[in-house]
This record gives structure tokens, C-alpha cells and sequence, in this order.
């Protein structure tokens, strides 16, 4: 690790432990390795730590640090360093036929060009198109035109989840130079696409020739959501309504950090972190010891809606019906 980075952590971490309790590891194996104060520690000391792979990457730590860091960020700056990991011979741009998605989804419209811009990701492609073809019909009686432009490829997530960042970047400046030639906000629909756009990408791309390329193209990204309390508020109150009549949970997810105050202001809603779709955390089964801590959420729920594709997978996958797992934009 560079000499300020190490020198950055160990001067801002004060040791508080604030970040202990909400860390999502630290809650289900209750040891200070597990924390994000324990995993700073080792960094800082450049110490590997199998704890680091435990990491959901959710920045709950860093929200509630009185500084503002957290070990995401720093643990970043260090996969930069690293070359990719064995995992490379995977093609994980073929990941939905690895886990068995059902075929893409046709939406019936798809303008190359419009007043805005969506971000036609994985989500909407083989989840919930519907949540898509619902916010087309609010816009549409605003007036408002929408740009589904072709070739855009996976956020890179995932492979930021495996600490591939080099696939992580050969799919960001795929997805660059496609929205570059747009126009308008980018909406996306889905809380980590959001969360990669706004802060991994100006983060991986720092000090490089493509910097203030992603920083502008996170300033025109924001969530579906605020773009409809922005051009059709009328039409959020119909959720609100719905949760009254159709015993709907509405889960904020981890990564929909800019939206918290939004959302929570119009809308009842529970905050807790799904476990990360993780690959790893899979494997060692992670997401089940986790789920004991946020099932207790869901007493007496019939419909379970997020906005976010990794809360979408794991709640179908982790839970029976009820409740039933929806996209917040479907209920419009």
C-alpha cells in the first residue's frame, strides 16, 4: 500500500468503533478481524487478512464514521495495485447464462435517442422490465422522450466483487463511450449500478486520461426514483398508497446512499443489507447466517420491493413466497 494511504488511515481512524456494530461481517462472526475497524488496521499494517474477503462492499461503516472513511474505499485503492486473480478464466460477462437467468426480456420500445438517457443494465433486461415500461408510460404523459441506447454491458459489479478490476474496466470504458454520445440524466433503476457510475468509476479511473470523463458522466446519473420525484412527484404518491393497501415492505438498499433522505421522507421504509450477491460470501454461506438478522424485518410482509438487482436476487433466492419480491417502479 502507498506510504499516504497508510499514513491517511492511521491518522483519521480513531479507533471509536462506530462502525463495529453496523458492519454486516462483524454482525455475524462477532470478531474485531471482521469489523472495519480491525480490517483498517490490518491494511494499514500490510497485513493480508482472509476477513477482507468478507466485505460486502456496502459503505454502512463509512456512513457512520465521524470521519467519513471506511475500508471500501482503501481496499480499492489496493485491488488497483494487484493484478487480477486466477478467476480471469471466467468470462463473467456471460454470468446470467452461469446462474440460469431466463432469456432476455423484450420491452417494446427501444429509441436510440431521447430527452434522457436509461442505463438498460442486467436488471431490467432479465428482473423486472416491467419497472422500465411503467416509468416510460409516467414520462410519456409528461412529455418527456426516453434513450435505450444498444451495446451497453454489465455496470462491473461483479467483477469488482471478485477483484477483477481490469474486466471492471474494460466494461466501463465500453459503457463510456457509448453514453458519452447520449443525452440528458442517466437513469438507472438499479442502487449498485447507481453506486458504480457515481463513486467506483471516478475512483478507478482517478490520475488517468478517462478521469473527468467518468466524473461528468456521474454527475448526469441519478436513480429512476429521483428523476420521477423530480418531473412526476404526483405519481409517487401512488406507492405510498400501495403499501397501505397491499402490505408492501419498501427496503432501501445500501448502495441508494443519495436518495436515503429522498425516499424516506415520502415513503415509509426499512434499511438493511441483504447479505451482497457475492460470489465468495455465497460459497461460505454467508447470505444465510446473515439473513438472521434482517428476516425479522419481513414479519406478516406479502410483497418484499427494493431497488436494487443484488437485494432482488438474494431475496428471491433466500426467501419462499410470500412475500413477493418486486422492483419499487413496478407498483406504479
Amino acid at each position: 500500500m502507498k506510504k499516504e494511504i497508510k499514513e491517511k488511515i492511521l491518522n483519521l481512524c480513531t479507533l471509536c468503533g462506530k462502525c463495529v456494530p453496523v458492519c454486516p461481517s462483524y454482525r455475524v462472526y462477532k470478531k474485531e478481524a471482521f469489523s472495519p475497524r480491525g480490517r483498517l488496521f490490518l491494511l494499514s499494517q500490510g497485513i493480508e487478512h482472509k476477513s477482507f474477503e468478507f466485505c460486502l462492499l456496502c459503505e454502512r461503516c463509512e456512513r457512520i464514521c465521524p470521519h467519513h472513511i471506511g475500508f471500501p474505499t482503501f481496499y480499492l485503492e489496493k485491488l488497483k495495485e494487484k493484478e487480477n486473480p486466477l478467476l480471469t478464466f471466467l468470462n463473467f460477462n456471460n454470468l446470467i447464462d452461469l446462474i440460469n437467468f431466463k432469456k432476455e426480456i423484450p420491452i417494446g420500445f427501444k429509441p436510440m435517442e431521447g430527452d434522457i438517457t436509461v442505463y438498460y443494465s442486467c436488471d431490467l433486461k432479465y428482473l423486472y422490465p416491467s419497472a422500465l415500461e411503467r416509468f416510460e408510460e409516467v414520462l410519456k404523459k409528461k412529455g418527456i422522450t426516453i434513450g435505450v441506447p444498444k451495446g451497453l454491458v454489465c455496470c462491473g459489479a461483479i467483477f469488482l466483487s471478485l477483484g477483477l478490476i481490469s474486466d471492471l474496466k474494460e466494461n466501463a470504458l465500453k459503457n463510456l463511450e457509448i453514453l458519452e454520445k447520449t443525452k440528458g440524466h442517466l437513469i438507472v433503476f438499479c442502487a449498485t449500478c447507481l453506486w458504480m457510475f457515481k463513486k467506483i468509476c471516478p475512483q478507478i479511473f482517478r490520475d488517468t486520461k478517462y478521469e473527468k470523463s467518468f466524473i461528468k458522466l456521474s454527475e448526469r446519473t441519478i436513480s429512476a426514483y429521483v428523476y420521477l420525484s423530480l418531473k412526476a412527484e404526483d405519481k409517487l404518491k401512488i406507492l405510498e398508497e400501495k403499501k397501505l393497501k397491499e402490505n408492501i415492505l419498501f427496503h432501501i438498499p445500501c448502495h441508494l446512499t443519495e436518495d436515503f433522505n429522498l425516499v424516506k421522507n415520502k415513503i415509509k421504509t426499512r434499511d438493511f443489507c441483504c447479505g451482497s450477491t457475492k460470489i465468495f460470501l455465497w460459497l461460505k454461506g454467508f447470505q444465510k447466517e446473515n439473513k438472521r438478522q434482517w428476516i425479522k424485518n419481513l414479519e406478516n410482509i406479502e410483497n418484499l420491493a427494493t431497488f436494487c438487482t443484488g437485494c432482488y436476487l438474494n431475496f428471491s433466492i433466500l426467501l419462499r413466497k410470500p412475500p413477493f419480491i418486486l422492483h419499487w417502479l413496478e407498483l406504479l
